[in-house]
Formats: structure tokens, sequence, C-alpha cells
């Protein structure tokens, strides 16, 4: 009999204790998985943005940790366009608002200026871009307006305001296809923010990355009170996407707790059942190496069945959550397959926690009072 045939009949000599363990395992990994797929696939897609639109810096009020909470006056857009090295300037406001009807409790609203270079890379699917001086006028991203049932033409209320949707696009990032975008003036009108804004973007001339930490250095030089953040740093620093860093990696060192422990236990209870057999293989010849590798081949291959189904059961979970209108357009369902490998990698660690000591116990039983063993 090969020696992994026996591994595999031992686990099925058990098949519910089996079945059990490697379904506790599977929770616990695809919980992870899900966590930290989302706090990956969130910060993608947060990048997606600027990198799309080719921005090298976004500047926010200094100290601020989201651009939600920063203020900046309008006219300081024009003062850094005349700075050396800038190519384009593009005025934002960013705040978020509901759709209760929808039973969407927060969607991103961006205040963008007409033919703002921040338009790079939304594809127009149905209607237009709104013009200078239109008031009141929304574009809606392809997954907000799916989610609320709006086409071109229909009218949409936004924060106890009167809009008309002229257009639908899709964006290359999750964030913008959820999202909506009105003009600049409209938003900070609605918001009370008259002639604010929560940052500018920046394209510099050079894509150099010298010549961009230059450039960095002469805005806040320049302009006190200011922080000017390359777009991967500030992505990187972003206040949630650290959060959901922090909840994934926390859930991960839980996981690993919880299901270490559940492998010990289980592995434990098979070498205690089995101290006679254990005897015998070792009165017929077998070395203690072959029973070290006996018992924690049982466990890695438990951990593996485990971390198989924990990554069936993570794909199936994030395409779950998208059945919640919420979720639509914040969560991409693909996980990426550096995600899917850390699942792989986590079957093994915990088939590796969970069954080193009892593979090492079983290892040094005497086969004399193995045999005696009741």
């Amino acid at each position: 009999m090969r020696f992994i045939t026996l591994i595999l009949r031992n686990l099925l000599r058990r098949r519910t204790r089996t079945v059990l363990t490697a379904s506790g395992l599977a929770v616990a990994i695809a919980s992870v998985l899900d966590l930290v797929g989302i706090a990956s696939n969130f910060e993608r897609s947060f990048l997606t943005i600027f990198v799309g639109k080719g921005i090298d810096l976004l500047v926010v009020r200094a100290g601020i940790s989201n651009q939600l909470s920063s203020n900046l006056d309008q006219k300081l857009g024009d003062k850094l366009r005349g700075t050396e090295g800038v190519a384009q300037v593009a005025a934002t406001l960013i705040d978020t608002v509901g759709f209760e009807g929808a039973g969407i409790a927060s969607a991103l609203i961006n205040g963008w200026e007409s033919g703002s270079p921040l338009f790079k890379g939304l594809r127009i699917l149905e209607g237009r871009a709104f013009e200078p001086n239109e008031k009141n006028v929304a574009m809606l991203g392809r997954v907000l307006a799916l989610n609320l049932g709006k086409k071109v033409g229909d009218k949409l209320d936004v924060a106890g305001e009167p809009f008309r949707v002229i257009g639908i696009y899709e964006g290359e990032s999750l964030f913008d296809s959820g999202a909506l975008v009105v003009p600049l003036a409209t938003l900070q009108q609605m918001m009370g923010r008259e002639s604010q804004v929560t940052g500018f973007v920046i394209q510099a001339r050079s894509p150099d990355p010298v010549a961009i930490a230059d450039l960095r250095k002469r805005i806040e030089a320049e302009f006190p009170g200011v922080a000017a953040t390359p777009a991967r740093d500030y992505v990187q620093r972003d206040v949630q996407i650290r959060l959901s860093r922090v909840m994934a990696w926390a859930t991960t060192a839980l996981a690993l707790l919880l299901g270490s422990v559940g492998m010990l236990n289980t592995m434990i209870m098979a070498v205690f059942e089995r101290t006679q057999e254990i005897g015998v293989l070792r009165a017929l010849g077998w070395r203690r190496s072959r029973v070290l590798r006996l018992i924690l081949g049982e466990s890695v291959c438990l951990g593996l069945f485990g971390a198989a189904l924990g990554m069936v059961l993570a794909v199936v979970g994030l395409r779950a959550l998208l059945l919640a209108p919420t979720a639509r357009g914040f969560i991409d369902p693909n996980l990426p397959p550096a995600v899917l490998f850390l699942g792989l990698i986590l079957g093994l660690l915990l088939s590796i926690l969970g069954g080193v000591y009892p593979a090492v116990r079983a290892s040094l039983l005497d086969p004399s009072e193995a045999l005696r063993h009741e």
C-alpha cells in the first residue's frame, strides 16, 4: 500500500470528523480571503481612478486623513496652474449622498467643472456630459444607474435637490461606476461650500519621479497649509484603506489561532484513538520519522482540503454580497490570484501549526506501551 493511500484511507475512516474539521477551516479561510480580497480590490480600484486619469499629485488640506474632510479655496487652482512643472490642474469637490428608496446608504458624488481632465477614463454609454453653466444635471455611473433604475432623461432627487439625468457612463474603476458626477458649482451650492473644493488633481509636465518629487516640494513650500501627495502614496495612506487592511490581517491572525486549535484537537484525538495501531506499525519496523510523516501528512491533506473548500466559499461569498444594493459599485467580486494563493498558504500553515505536536507525540510512542494501550 502506498504511503499517500494510507494517509487518505485514515482520513476517510472518520469521514464526519474530517468533513467537520475541514469545514471549520474552510469558514475561517473564506473569511480571511474575503476581507483581504475586499481590502485589496478597494485599494486597487481607488488607485485606478488616479492612474487612469493620468494624475500625478493630489493637493489637499495638510494634516487630513481623508479627502472628504479637506477644504481649500477654489482660487488656489489658478495659482497652481502658474507653478513651474504643472501641465494640468482640475478642481474637485467630493461628498457622499444616500438614496434611501433604493436602499443605498452612501454613494460618492463628484463635483467637476465642465471639460475637466477628470472626465478622462469615463466612457459615455448613453447621453452626454454636461456643458458650461448647466445646473442640476447629473451623470450616473453604470452601476449606480442600474441600482437606482434610472436612465437618461429621468429625474433624480439628490439630497433633496431635483436633478435631471443627462448621461450614463462606465468608469475604469468600480468607484467611478458606482458614483455620480454633477457640475462643481451646483454641488458647492447644495453643500453650502461656495468657492470651496476638497482638492485639486495635478498632472505634471514630466512623468519622471524626480521631477514630480521636486514639483511636490515647490507646491508645499509656496502654498503653506496644503499637502501635495503622489497618487499611490495618497491611496495607501487613506484612513479607510488602512482600516480595511488592519481588519483583514487581524482576521487572518484570529483565523490562524482558531484554525490551528481546531486542527490540533482533531489530530490529538486521531493519535489517541490509534495508539495501538501506531504501536503495531512501530513493532513492524516503522521508524519514528515515518510515523511523524504519516500524522503530519494527514494534517496537511486535511488543511489543503479545507483551503480548497475555503477558496470556493470565498468566491461564492463575495458574489453573494453583490445581492445587496449597498455593496454594488464598491465591491469587486473577483478575488486576485495572489489572494487565492494566500488561502493555500493558510491551509498549509494551519495544518502545520495544528499537526506538528500530535505528529511528534505519535512518533515518540514506545511500541510496547502503545500495544498495551486500551
